[in-house]
């Protein structure tokens, strides 16, 4: 997490507990976190390595193997269009959100709140996909909308597979079950202000939509631009600044369709790299923001220089 200091080599660019700001040409950008996600050793998640090899590259990049922590970083884009909010991280409602993922989860609210945003002023909300950790706090502990005068933008894949109430019944376990429920009670609250999109879909003007389906059936990152700048706004496309970087092929447990995961991982990796283009990472360390470098089958993350976007 960031500290308490101010950085006095840029003003463009400060850190307080729990937010971060940053431009992104003529955007104001606003990092927030919604806390972190306790994954235990990763070795068992990635079904293509085998689990000597993910080990020794966590411990290669003097990481952890036994404890894998993923940041929730949410971002706030404001355009001439509107506040458009990217994700929403776990929520609080009481039998999902911060009982499902633990109390140092479930930060975003009152972190917007001390970045001087309010709930109140958020025009849109635009989801990468349905998964709880993106979609669960769209409401409070009483099932409200946290974002009284927003739309929300989700695909119309996503939203249809993940608030089909009868796949409950078919669900593996109680944690998959609640997938199905939470998608519904936070997508439903905002029902006469749902926007359902796909792919070259436009959020506002600058944002559109880029289907990547794979890792949820409609997952989609969102290009963000401004002037000559573009942003890539990724959600769960990779996890992990080492692990899925360094060997995109290794996959992920939890990716819906890992071959689709994996080919739009590559897809997006290209893009990024020969665009030249920013990224804005979910679960990477705050904030979250940084550049892609090709190395050999895979990249390099290089975190962004203050200021940059």
């Amino acid at each position: 997490m960031p500290d308490h200091t101010e950085n006095s080599d840029n003003p463009g660019i400060w850190c307080r507990e729990g937010f971060t700001r940053f431009t992104h040409g003529e955007f104001e950008c606003t990092v927030v976190s919604d806390g972190l996600l306790e994954m235990g050793p990763a070795r068992d998640n990635f079904p293509n390595a085998e689990p000597a090899d993910v080990d020794a590259l966590l411990t290669e990049y003097h990481l952890s193997a036994e404890r894998v922590r993923l940041n929730q970083n949410l971002l706030v884009v404001d355009t001439p269009a509107g506040r458009v909010l990217f994700d929403t991280g776990v929520g609080t409602v009481p039998e999902l959100g911060v009982s499902t993922f633990g109390p140092q989860t479930g930060k975003a609210v009152a972190n917007l709140k001390a970045a001087g945003i309010d709930p109140a002023d958020i025009d849109v909300v635009a989801i990468t996909h349905a998964h709880p950790d993106h979609c669960w706090g769209l409401v409070d502990a009483a099932g409200k909308p946290l974002y009284p005068n927003a739309r929300v933008v989700v695909s119309e894949v996503d939203y249809r597979h993940w608030t089909d109430l009868s796949k409950v019944a078919g669900a593996p376990d109680q944690h998959m079950a609640d997938h199905y429920t939470g998608a519904d009670l936070n997508f439903n609250a905002y029902a006469d202000r749902l926007t359902l999109i796909g792919d070259g879909d436009e959020v506002v003007p600058g944002i559109t939509a880029i289907a990547t389906p794979g890792h949820s059936p409609g997952h989609v990152v969102y290009r963000i631009t401004s002037g000559d700048r573009t942003m890539i706004c990724w959600g769960d496309l990779c996890h992990h600044h080492v692990l899925l970087l360094r060997r995109p092929d290794w996959g992920f447990r939890f990716d819906y369709d890992k071959p689709a995961a994996t080919a739009q991982r590559r897809r997006i990796y290209d893009l990024v790299h020969r665009e030249r283009h920013a990224v804005f990472a979910y679960h990477f360390p705050f904030p979250g923001l940084g550049h892609l470098r090709r190395e050999g089958e895979g990249y390099a993350w290089l975190p962004a220089e203050p200021g940059e976007g």
